[in-house]
């Protein structure tokens, strides 16, 4: 049985057997695309400007520095900001790379759009599995609210970091992503894919 799923502003909250379930149904490239944009956190645009951009990322210090302009949000509290990053995260972003030095034409700019289709295509191929209970809430804000909560169920300790690295006011990311309930199952998956954030 697939979980009940988890809608916060309309946006769908993965599991980890979601996000699994939906990856396993896109291409290469766009699992690429979906682990980058999920374990960095980062907004659609950030994250395709630091494709372009791959000196931001830096490995001695497991983050990327996302410098004055990578953001194009008005509202956006930081000018520029550190994004932290788990061992997943970490790997994420190096097969990413790589993959970019190989084949940088496959990994060119998508539109939210052909982004929304594709994650909804995976998404009712999972749920043809029974893997997924429904399609509602999926959209590409989702990889970012996910791991907002994924990194609050396991590092609510580190709050102040958390909201930092991804460029959020603090009330507001506890308002909309911490106490979600998560069974004790899904909260030790969650763990695996948290574990070493900003190098703890």
């Amino acid at each position: 049985m697939p979980p009940e799923p988890l809608i916060k502003q309309e946006t769908r909250i993965l599991y980890p057997s979601e996000y699994r379930a939906i990856r396993s149904h896109l291409s290469f490239k766009d699992q690429l695309r979906l682990d980058g944009l999920l374990f960095t956190g980062m907004r659609g645009v950030e994250f395709e400007r630091f494709i372009e951009s791959p000196e931001w990322y830096k490995p001695s210090r497991r983050a990327i520095d996302l410098p004055k302009g990578s953001m194009l949000k008005r509202r956006a509290k930081q000018a520029e900001r550190t994004v932290l990053l788990s061992n997943a995260g970490v790997q994420a972003v190096e097969t990413l790379l790589s993959y970019r030095r190989q084949s940088p034409d496959d990994l060119r700019p998508i539109s939210r759009q052909a982004w929304t289709e594709t994650l909804t295509r995976a998404a009712s191929k999972a749920q043809g599995e029974g893997r997924l209970d429904s399609l509602e809430g999926i959209a590409p804000k989702m990889s970012r609210k996910t791991w907002a909560s994924w990194l609050i169920a396991t590092h609510s300790h580190r709050e102040g970091s958390i909201s930092l690295s991804l460029g959020h006011d603090i009330r507001t990311m506890l308002r909309h992503y911490a106490g979600l309930g998560w069974p004790a199952d899904a909260r030790q998956e969650i763990r695996q894919y948290t574990a070493g954030w900003g190098d703890e």
